[in-house]
C-alpha cells in the first residue's frame, strides 16, 4: 500500500507531465516549470509557412509535394530558452505527417546549430522531447518523406516546450569553435576510389608559404576536405594558391555535407580554376564538410597546389574578392537612435565613424534604407581602426514595408568587424539593434557600413 503522500507525489507528477505537449511521452528532466509556447516567427521552404503558427488549426503549411526530403522550417521562440521539445500538428490532415525528421537547435541564426532529435514522424501529432537546450532558433529538417499514406508534409500548429526549471546544454560560440582543418579521407584503393591530396593539412595551416599538392600533374579524381568545426551557411570557397600562381586545376567540384558520411555529400558547384586564387560562389547551404574535387588536368606539366582554402567564414579574405563588392546593397538613406551623427556609416570614407559616445549604448540602434527590395544575407560593420567598439552583442532585423519586422541574425559583436551572415531575405529596411553593451569602457562605433545579398 502506497501512502497518501506517496500517492499525491504520483498525482502531481503525472499532472506535469501531461501539461506539455497534451500527453507527449514524459522528459526524465522535466521540472514544475515546463510549459508550451507559441513561436515569435516560423520561416521556411513550406508553401503557406506562417499558417503553421495563426493559432488556426483548420489552415496549414505544406510541402505542396510529396517528395519533401530537404525541406525545413525554422522557429523563432524569441528570445533565449531552455528549449526541451517541438511538436507538429497535423490537424485535419493527420496522415500528411513528416516521414522523418531532424531537430537542431541554435542561439543564432548564423549558428552553429546542435542536433537535438532525429527520428520518424507519427500520425496526428509528431511530437519530440529532449534534455534542454538554451537556445532560440530551432530548425526541423525532413529527412524521409515515406510513410504508409503517401502524401506531401502538411501543419496545422507548431508548438515548443520551455523548462526554466532545467539546467540547460550550451552550445559552443562561433569563437569557441575550432578553426576548420582538413579532414584526412580514406586511402585510395587500388581500383581508384578517393585519392588525397598529398599534405592537406598545410592548406588549413594558415601559412600561405606551405602547400597542399597533387605531386603529379595526373590529379584528376583527387579531393581534399575540409571540415568546418561546426554547421555554418557557406556560399563561397576559395582556394589561394600562393606561390604557386599556375597551379590550378582545369576543372573542379565543390560538394558539400553536414556528417562525416559518404553518401550524404552532394555537388553545389563545378567550374575551372584560375591562376593565383580559383573562387567559387554558389548558393549558401549549411554544412560543415567542404570537399574539393579535381576533374580535369590542366596539361602534362602542372601541379594542383593549394596553399591555403578560405570560405565566406573568413571575411578577410573573401570580403577582398572584388565579385564581392559587386553584391553591396547601396544605402539611400540611414537613421538611428544613440548615434548623434549616423551619416558616416554610409559616407564611404573610411576615416570618419558614427559612435555613441558613451558605454551604454544597450538599445540604440541605426536603421538602413536601401531604398527598394532587395535580397540580403550579410550585414557588416567595420570598427577599425577603434578595433574594440564593438556591440556586446546585437540583433538584426529585415522588413519590406518598415512595419513588420522579422529577426534574421542575433550574435555576439567582433573586434575589428561584426559579420552577420543569414538566410536570404527580401527586405528594403535593415535595423541593428544593440542587445547588450561590450564593457563599462568602450563604445559602439561603427566606420562603415556593408549591407549584401
Amino acid at each position: 500500500m502506497k501512502s497518501k503522500a506517496e500517492s499525491l507525489a504520483m498525482i502531481i507528477g503525472v499532472t506535469l507531465i501531461a501539461a506539455l505537449f497534451s500527453g507527449a511521452p514524459a522528459s526524465a528532466q522535466q521540472t514544475a516549470q515546463s510549459r508550451t509556447v507559441r513561436p515569435a516567427g516560423v520561416t521556411g521552404d513550406l508553401l503557406d509557412i506562417m499558417n503553421a503558427n495563426d493559432d488556426k488549426p483548420n489552415t496549414r503549411a505544406t510541402s505542396g509535394k510529396r517528395d519533401y526530403v530537404g525541406m525545413s522550417l525554422t522557429i523563432d521562440v524569441g528570445s533565449l530558452q531552455n528549449i526541451i521539445g517541438v511538436k507538429q500538428d497535423y490537424g485535419p490532415w493527420p496522415t500528411h505527417h513528416v516521414g522523418a525528421y531532424k531537430i537542431e537547435v541554435a542561439e543564432s541564426l548564423s549558428g552553429p546549430w546542435i542536433t537535438a532529435f532525429e527520428g520518424p514522424g507519427q500520425r496526428g501529432e509528431s511530437r519530440a522531447e529532449f534534455p534542454a537546450i538554451l537556445g532560440r532558433y530551432i530548425r526541423i529538417t525532413a529527412t524521409s518523406n515515406k510513410t504508409s499514406y503517401n502524401q506531401e508534409w502538411s501543419i496545422a500548429e507548431l508548438k515548443v516546450g520551455v523548462d526554466p526549471g532545467q539546467v540547460a546544454r550550451r552550445i559552443p560560440n562561433k569563437t569557441e569553435q575550432p578553426p576548420h582543418k582538413t579532414e584526412q579521407p580514406p586511402p585510395a584503393t587500388p581500383g581508384g576510389g578517393i585519392r588525397p591530396l598529398r599534405d592537406s593539412e598545410k592548406a588549413t595551416d594558415q601559412n600561405p608559404a606551405t602547400r597542399a599538392a597533387s605531386g603529379t600533374p595526373d590529379y584528376q579524381g583527387m579531393s581534399i576536405t575540409i571540415d568546418l568545426g561546426g554547421e555554418y551557411e557557406v556560399s563561397r570557397v576559395l582556394q589561394l594558391h600562393g606561390q604557386w600562381p599556375d597551379e590550378y586545376p582545369a576543372e573542379y567540384r565543390i560538394d558539400v555535407s553536414r556528417e562525416r558520411n559518404e553518401a550524404k555529400f552532394r555537388e553545389v558547384w563545378r567550374g575551372a580554376g584560375a591562376p593565383d586564387r580559383s573562387v567559387a560562389k554558389f548558393t549558401p547551404v549549411t554544412t560543415r564538410y567542404v570537399r574539393l574535387t579535381a576533374l580535369k588536368n590542366r596539361d602534362r606539366s602542372h601541379w594542383w597546389s593549394i596553399a591555403e582554402v578560405r570560405t565566406n567564414r573568413d571575411p578577410d579574405v573573401v570580403d577582398d574578392d572584388e565579385g564581392d563588392r559587386l553584391l553591396d546593397r547601396a544605402i539611400r538613406n540611414v537613421t538611428s537612435q544613440g548615434f548623434p551623427d549616423i551619416r558616416p556609416v554610409a559616407d564611404n570614407n573610411n576615416s570618419t565613424r558614427a559612435t555613441t559616445n558613451n558605454v551604454n549604448y544597450a538599445g540604440s540602434w541605426v536603421l538602413a534604407d536601401l531604398g527598394g527590395s532587395y535580397t540580403v544575407s550579410k550585414v557588416i560593420q567595420l570598427h577599425d581602426p577603434d578595433r574594440e567598439d564593438y556591440p556586446g552583442r546585437y540583433r538584426i532585423e529585415a522588413s519590406e514595408d518598415g512595419r513588420r519586422w522579422q529577426t534574421v541574425f542575433e550574435g555576439r559583436g567582433e573586434p575589428a568587424r561584426s559579420s552577420a551572415s543569414f538566410t536570404p531575405v527580401r527586405a528594403r529596411y535593415i535595423r541593428i539593434t544593440a542587445t547588450a553593451n561590450h564593457d563599462t569602457r568602450h563604445w559602439w562605433s561603427v566606420y562603415r557600413l556593408r549591407i549584401r545579398g
